[in-house]
């Protein structure tokens, strides 16, 4: 087995265009959460490809139309952490529905581009009622 030594790391420090994708995520996330989804419409591109359940959707209207269906009344995401690099913004929240029973842990990654979300990836851990919460020790840093 070998290495190539020659491996890059790119980093970034915080920029102002890191901070603004940052709020940019946050506020697509606060519209989300109280069902105001035509608000969100300008947030996304038009091109917005969604990888994550129960999405996995290739457009802006695609996507939409599937948020229309869900039962967002209620919704609350606790972010524990936000951090941005470039176009990337990683999200580690809770999510919960009780509504529905919902109690979940989501690691997202988003891609902004021009100023608006391009795309996102997610995994999801359902926790079980009465489960640790895995994210507990992160400190929410999102504000």
């Amino acid at each position: 087995m070998s290495i190539d030594n020659n491996i890059a790391i790119t980093t970034t420090t915080a920029t102002a265009a890191a901070t603004e994708n940052k709020q940019l995520i946050l506020d697509c996330l606060a519209l989300y959460s109280q069902g105001r989804l035509e608000d969100v419409v300008p947030l996304l591109r038009e091109d917005y490809t969604d990888h994550g359940l129960p999405f996995q959707t290739s457009s802006r209207e695609a996507w939409i139309a599937t948020a229309r269906t869900l039962p967002l009344a209620g919704m609350r995401i606790d972010i524990r952490s936000l951090v941005a690099d470039g176009d990337n913004v990683l999200m580690l929240s809770r999510r919960q529905l009780p509504a529905v029973g919902l109690d979940i842990a989501v690691a997202d990654v988003f891609r902004v581009q021009d100023g608006r979300i391009a795309e996102r990836w997610e995994i999801v851990e359902q926790l079980a009622a009465g489960a640790a919460d895995p994210l507990a020790g992160l400190v929410s840093d999102a504000a």
